[in-house]
């Protein structure tokens, strides 16, 4: 009897552990903002890998239209050589005849060593032309081969990437995101995307100054990246830069107009949303 209380009680607990683990995973989910994961990435990443392998194989195939190419050239060029040199050796023979018949027999020994001389200039003239040749095309096959490799290592570099921007759109905790960012930044330094949502990341954090140092960088890299002005944007809004933060946030819309959908909805806007030039930006931009 004392066995099945204790037994009961084990049972108790574990179910009433497991509901509780349920409800605070189902409480997690629904204090969620933000997507596990940006589609816009993932589909950008997913193209460039198909576009290097692409190239990759349009490489091969040339690589082995090339070789056959020139494998059929070089035993067409052989055949020619000694179809010219057979002729030409009957030619040497028969003029040789007709001048030991003009100039006798005694000059026999001088006709055949001038005759042999003759044959082993221009044998030896066409086998270096060929060397340069077989030289200039094994040159032109290593380089061909070294562009394979390097399409090969950056597809495993992409690979490795695109599995590190998935692991970061499924992590939950700005840290973990931070050390993710990082592993892809140890890969590509200049990845201006990851140095962007490093920024975010960092921000959520509570580190502002670290945030911009990082914006600044993605900015220096590529003046264009309408996510790196976003992101910058939202920092002087956290230090009370609205100034600049208009400016910044009047950049990434000039980039990309989606950032307009986003602004209400982001906390840090919050007091700068009210601002005369954020409205006039959004009325303006919601009846263009």
């Amino acid at each position: 009897m004392k066995k099945s209380l204790i037994l009961l009680f084990v049972i108790v607990g574990i179910l009433f552990s497991s509901t509780t683990k349920e409800e605070r995973v189902q409480q997690r989910v629904d204090e969620l903002k933000k997507p596990l994961y940006n589609p816009f990435v993932e589909n950008y990443i997913l193209h460039e890998i198909k576009q290097l392998r692409e190239e990759n194989r349009n490489l091969k195939v040339e690589l082995h239209e090339t070789l056959a190419k020139k494998e059929i050239q070089m035993s067409n060029n052989v055949v020619n050589y000694a179809t010219s040199t057979i002729n030409n050796m009957f030619y040497i023979i028969a003029a040789a005849t007709s001048l030991l018949v003009i100039v006798g027999w005694t000059s026999i020994k001088d006709t055949n060593e001038k005759v042999k001389n003759m044959i082993d200039e221009k044998t030896s003239k066409i086998i270096e032309e060929y060397e340069e040749r077989l030289l200039n095309f094994e040159r032109d096959l290593e380089s061909r081969s070294k562009q394979v490799k390097r399409n090969q290592y950056e597809i495993e570099v992409t690979n490795t990437i695109h599995s590190l921007w998935l692991r970061a759109s499924q992590e939950s905790t700005p840290s973990g995101k931070v050390e993710i960012y990082d592993e892809i930044l140890n890969i590509r330094p200049d990845e201006v995307e990851a140095l962007a949502y490093k920024a975010d990341a960092v921000l959520d954090m509570g580190e502002a100054n670290w945030a911009l140092n990082l914006t600044n960088q993605a900015l220096e890299i590529d003046d264009s990246y309408a996510n790196a002005y976003y992101q910058r944007a939202k920092i002087y809004a956290v230090l009370g830069q609205d100034e600049n933060a208009i400016l910044d946030l009047e950049k990434s819309i000039e980039l990309n107009e989606q950032y307009v959908k986003e602004i209400e909805n982001e906390q840090e806007f919050e007091s700068l949303v009210k601002h005369e030039k954020v409205q006039k930006i959004l009325k303006l931009k919601a009846t263009a």
